[in-house]
């Protein structure tokens, strides 16, 4: 699929609802978090990960316990047994197609979850080719991230026709952590970084035309960070219509 106004967008010219806009009693990464990000008019952030048979679902934890009370890691699980659980409102884990669906057109953020090894496991990236299938299929304006290095750069050689971002975490033991990591993405393609709000002004500076969302942008004060150095907020927390006002200034 070629690069269009729909697929390839600059991710810096919105506001994410992290993990959609959830709260109350709709939860998180559902697809009543997605409709209401999508009736705000703004975008959101989501988690996938991959079924022990390799097909994506919304999710961000590991393992179900903290959302539905199930010790077992998503990945130990087949599609159709996952299928069958239930987030807290009741409704069924979202596939990645029903949750861009519900995004209405509205522009989404695809993290994709590789965990760390732990013993007797090693990291799972056998979701990366499913999410590259399934936006080769859609219109839907994606971009896909990732805090493992080599899956983004995987992403960068294989998703051309989509923005592909690094996720940068701070290390307070290695303070030039950050803009390393920065550094390895940019030799490798990606096309937008993501940087946690606490190092965005080192990776603005360093990058200064590489465009840009921070998270998880969680209060006013962080909101006018993010805006100083012209970051589009992964938000969570606040109101829809004061994320989006960043808009006016990029």
């Amino acid at each position: 699929m070629p690069k269009t106004a729909e697929t390839f967008f600059d991710v810096s010219a919105f506001a994410y609802a992290h993990r959609g806009l959830w709260g109350g009693k709709v939860p998180e990464n559902s697809l009543a978090a997605f409709n209401a990000a999508a009736s705000a008019g703004v975008g959101a952030e989501l988690d996938v990960r991959a079924t022990q048979d390799g097909r994506l679902v919304v999710f961000h934890d590991a393992t179900l316990e903290r959302m539905c009370s199930r010790p077992e890691r998503v990945d130990e699980l087949p599609f159709r047994t996952v299928r069958t659980l239930k987030l807290p409102d009741g409704s069924p884990i979202p596939t990645l197609e029903e949750a861009l669906e519900a995004m209405a057109g509205m522009p989404t953020l695809i993290e994709i979850k590789i965990d760390p090894p732990s013993e007797g496991t090693s990291r799972n990236r056998n979701g990366v080719p499913a999410v590259i299938g399934a936006l080769k299929f859609s219109n839907a304006p994606a971009a896909v991230m990732s805090f493992d290095e080599p899956t983004v750069w995987r992403l960068a050689d294989l998703a051309d026709e989509r923005p592909v971002g690094m996720l940068i975490e701070p290390d307070d033991d290695d303070p030039g952590f950050s803009i390393m990591k920065a550094i390895r993405a940019d030799q490798c393609g990606c096309t937008y970084f993501a940087p946690h709000i606490s190092v965005l002004p080192s990776i603005a500076a360093q990058f200064p035309h590489r465009p840009r969302v921070a998270w998880t942008v969680r209060s006013l004060p962080e909101l006018t960070a993010a805006r100083a150095d012209r970051a589009a907020p992964i938000f969570e927390g606040f109101s829809s219509d004061l994320a989006k006002t960043f808009a006016n200034t990029i």
